[in-house]
């Protein structure tokens, strides 16, 4: 049967059940070094610009996405991107497989599916927060586009265009790359590592209930992303659309992208509404294009050899005639049966990595 995503890790002959709780750990390890690194560069940065901004106040400010502070902003961000090199570090030194079946079945990041998923997110977003922003105008509500500093403005768009995707791309691996791997090695169920991942992801996030909440439908459906698909593409692309979309229109001006206080159950429905069309879109797009889902299964291992009876006279001391080590009641050599032949795999891309047990017929014994 073939490996589905989150399976990867379990069905391989390199799976030891210590190893993903130990790139866990390892996560944090390196996590804490880069973080290390960034403050040293954050505070060499800050001590240069000068202006009387201390790291003291970018500390105090960690978690706001202030957008008014685009230093701050920035550095908050890339406190979260680097948790990519630090899990995929940890995997290379850990294993069991090639750092490429982090991302997909295919061993790779599939640049093309990620393109167009993000065309397909980007559209849903901007249609969905678009249409909740003009329902408040409509409804009386101060909405404003663009009426402060241009400048500001523009250089905090630039800012969210080339940041974001880094920081949301981190969330992906953390969250629905290591937490599926690490649970779906426990279980065939994918059910329970997408139930499981969900309330994870929420709670990296300092929200309100209703804001809680939408960041929960939203964990849950990148994760059904991810296992419908066999990869973090959607997901990282549907992440990466989402936040795009809410701090373009928070340097605009019109809303504030990390505070939802005074969120109501009606707030959440361009959440749920965006899910709903981005699961349908996809897995037709997915249909469509012929998207791989799972890895094919790994080589059946070849059967032992059964030993040779009487053993070939090269193998006897040359001075012993070999029917003298002959017994009366020699047992007959065991005929194994035929191995039916597997069906032929679909090809793969050319820069697929190998998948262990494919080089070696043996599995390394």
């Amino acid at each position: 049967m073939a490996t589905p995503y989150q399976r990867q890790a379990r069905e391989t002959p390199a799976y030891a059940w210590w190893k993903l709780p130990v790139v866990g750990l390892l996560t944090v390890v390196f996590y804490l070094g880069l973080t290390i690194v960034l403050v040293v560069a954050g505070a060499t940065y800050l001590a240069i610009k000068g202006g009387g901004t201390t790291v003291e106040d970018w500390l105090d400010a960690t978690g706001d996405l202030d957008l008014a502070h685009l230093d701050f902003f920035v550095l908050d961000l890339l406190g979260l991107a680097i948790l990519t090199p630090a899990l995929l570090l940890a995997v290379l030194v850990v294993g069991p497989r090639p750092v490429g079946y982090f991302s997909s079945v295919a061993g790779r990041l599939r640049w093309g599916w990620l393109a167009r998923t993000a065309a397909i997110s980007f559209t849903v977003f901007i249609v969905t927060i678009g249409a909740s922003v003009a329902i408040d105008a409509a409804n009386g509500e101060d909405v404003d586009i663009g009426t402060g500093d241009r400048g500001h403005m523009v250089l905090a768009i630039v800012l969210v265009l080339l940041v974001v995707p880094f920081q949301a791309a981190a969330e992906e691996y953390v969250f629905r790359g290591y937490v599926l791997q690490l649970v779906g090695s426990w279980t065939r169920f994918a059910a329970i590592p997408v139930i499981v991942s969900v309330p994870i992801f929420v709670a990296g996030h300092a929200y309100e209930l209703w804001g809680l909440v939408d960041v929960g439908i939203f964990g849950l459906t990148a994760a059904i992303l991810v296992i419908r698909t066999g990869g973090l593409e959607a997901a990282i692309a549907a992440h990466v659309a989402n936040n795009v979309v809410l701090f373009v229109l928070d340097a605009l001006g019109t809303i504030s992208a990390s505070d939802d206080t005074g969120a109501t159950a009606i707030d959440v429905l361009p959440t749920v509404v965006s899910s709903v069309v981005l699961l349908v879109w996809i897995e037709w797009s997915a249909r469509r294009h012929g998207i791989q889902r799972t890895r094919e299964p790994l080589p059946v291992p070849p059967p032992p050899q059964a030993p040779m009876w009487p053993p070939p006279p090269w193998g006897l001391p040359q001075d012993v005639a070999p029917w003298l080590l002959v017994p009366q009641h020699a047992p007959q050599q065991v005929q194994q049966p035929p191995v039916p032949p597997r069906a032929p795999a679909p090809p793969l891309h050319p820069g697929t990595p190998p998948y262990p047990g494919e080089i070696d017929p043996d599995w390394g014994r």
